[in-house]
């Protein structure tokens, strides 16, 4: 049985000598794993499929439920990516959390789409990697049920006037009469940046760290999980 997909490959380990088994995040069907043979010796055919970060028309051949690689046609490699530290981890982060969030042959068709959209702008475009990883990270915790709450109090929904307080079990954002216990006080310059993002305003370099800290301690408490590329571009951000 043969089946035709449109895949981001997001992750593979190797597989003995010259295999790999890659995990494909498919429009189709989710995040599936599949066999590639072969693929560690130069010059072979289907070597672009391992490459990270690639998109492709793959069709697997299927028994039972093993799924092997017998041919692939790219769609685009987002080269640019391994040409640049910061777009490198900003992608890396973005096919990861795809890895850790989206469950095994569980349909996710709007992630696929911001998937392949924000790797594209990342790749090509002009806006600030890093703000364009803060925008992805919202919509994408959104869809995976991790939604933030930013357009005022979490408790009594009033606009934040000055000293912001982040919950990090809730996901939501008090003002200091309604803060709990568990709440941490953030600067309000990260909640002003994460409400304009979901606005639709995509912001800068230095502008989008302090939120990039805040969504990357919320995955971890929330969640219990930890984007290492998230780390390493953060560090770089020190």
């Amino acid at each position: 049985m043969e089946e035709k997909v449109s895949g981001i490959v997001v992750g593979g380990v190797n597989y003995g000598e010259n295999d790999k088994i890659l995990s494909v995040f498919t429009l189709e069907q989710g995040v599936v794993s599949a066999k590639i043979k072969g693929v560690k010796k130069a010059g072979a055919k289907l070597k672009f499929v391992a490459e990270p970060f690639c998109f492709a028309q793959i069709i697997f051949s299927k028994t039972g439920k093993m799924r092997t690689v017998i041919n692939a046609s790219l769609i685009d490699s987002f080269y640019p990516l391994r040409t640049d530290l910061t777009r490198y981890f900003c992608g890396g982060t973005v096919v990861e959390y795809v890895k850790k969030f989206v469950k095994e042959s569980i349909l996710s068709p709007d992630l696929f789409i911001l998937t392949a959209n924000t790797l594209k702008q990342l790749a090509y475009g002009d806006l600030a990697p890093e703000g364009v990883l803060v925008d992805f990270l919202i919509k994408a915790l959104a869809f995976s049920g991790y939604a933030l709450k930013s357009d005022g109090c979490f408790t009594c929904n009033k606009p934040i006037p000055d000293r912001v307080y982040f919950d990090y079990v809730y996901g939501g954002f008090f003002c200091e009469d309604c803060k709990t216990q568990d709440c941490r006080e953030i600067n309000p310059d990260t909640y002003l940046t994460i409400q304009e993002c979901e606005k639709g305003n995509i912001p800068n370099s230095l502008s989008a760290v302090k939120p990039l800290r805040l969504l990357d301690y919320y995955m971890k408490a929330k969640a219990d999980v930890n984007l290492k590329s998230l780390g390493e571009l953060l560090a770089m951000s020190k």
